[in-house]
């Protein structure tokens, strides 16, 4: 295009700094993510160093352990192939210990998810000092489990155990503890739901306070009480940090080991043996790292496919009730 002096005029847009610098972004945009993706690898670096050396590397080398045959540093690895795991499902003293962990660990979960969610419902009221009172019930969580196993031990002791002198005040015979299998579950369910709870509460508070309050409006206008409210709007709207809840309290659950080690340490008769306590012994005490580290490769692929199938099924279900709310139209 030419003006009347013959001189090529340039479109206003050409001559803009905008459209100019709009050429130039998709360069500087691409420059601005290198450099992020650099800031980004310079900080985890050292992190993603620490957790190769302390567990990354400590975990694939337990795992190849299972397909040898080593007591400790007495002789030379040998390779077994499957030895090792054929034996796991046939020694008694292993699936026994692995059965222990799954229904102990599913104990644990069901209790700490029900009180958890009990203890947020309290912690959720208007009540005065709910700061101070969402810390107390989080202090088992932080506090050291070798000094509050021990407290443990001092109440259930035998001869001058503050439980058992109250039941010789109250004309009833002291209870030996340790000889006990049901008192040794107990305990040891007892200690982990009270250590559990307090984080489990606390993440049930955040999904409480994250459910849109519009929807207790328009149930308090459809006249619903407490108890609809609870099951209609509450707990579907809780349904994620559920699943996360769940996920994570199963895997500690299954891998209880310091309240077995320090409470019990697998008696009586070996009756509250779990699997980690059980890897611990083969590790530590018998050398027996084959074993050791089949065993742990075992324990890592049965949390790992519990916890998908868990989480496959959860959110299957979201997508189930996501489609009858539409209508029957899958989106």
């Amino acid at each position: 295009m030419a003006s009347n002096d013959g001189k090529a005029i340039t479109p206003d847009t050409e001559r803009l700094p905008i459209a100019r610098e709009f050429r130039r972004s998709p360069s500087r945009k691409s420059a601005v993510k290198n450099k992020d993706a650099l800031i980004a690898a310079v900080i985890l670096a050292p992190m993603i160093l620490w957790w190769l050396v302390l567990s990354g590397f400590p975990t694939l080398f337990g795992f190849i352990l299972g397909f040898f045959e080593w007591i400790g540093i007495t002789g030379s690895p040998k390779f077994v192939w499957f030895h090792n795991y054929v034996r796991f499902f046939q020694d008694p003293q292993y699936y026994q210990a692995l059965w222990r962990s799954i229904w102990l660990g599913g104990l644990v979960t069901s209790i700490t998810l029900i009180a958890g969610f009990g203890a947020s419902l309290l912690m959720n009221m208007p009540l005065f000092g709910k700061g101070i009172y969402r810390s107390i019930w989080y202090i088992p969580a932080v506090t050291s489990t070798v000094a509050t196993t021990q407290i443990f031990n001092i109440l259930l002791d035998t001869n001058n155990g503050v439980i058992n002198n109250f039941l010789v005040s109250i004309g009833r015979e002291p209870i030996v503890w340790q000889y006990s299998v049901f008192w040794g579950v107990f305990w040891i369910v007892v200690y982990s739901a009270w250590k559990g709870i307090g984080g489990a509460a606390l993440i049930w508070l955040a999904g409480l306070q994250s459910v849109d309050t519009t929807l207790y409006e328009a149930a308090d206008i459809d006249g619903a009480g407490r108890w609809a409210k609870l099951m209609n709007v509450t707990l579907p709207g809780l349904k994620p940090i559920a699943t996360y809840i769940v996920i994570t309290s199963l895997i500690g659950a299954i891998q209880i080991y310091e309240q077995v080690l320090f409470m019990t340490n697998g008696g009586p008769y070996g009756q509250t043996e779990v699997l980690v306590f059980r890897i611990y012994r083969d590790a530590f005490w018998d050398f027996n790292l084959g074993m050791a580290g089949a065993s742990s490769l075992i324990m890592a692929v049965i949390v790992f496919t519990a916890t998908s199938l868990y989480y496959r099924w959860s959110t299957e279900s979201d997508r189930r009730t996501t489609t009858r709310r539409r209508g029957g139209k899958r989106v």
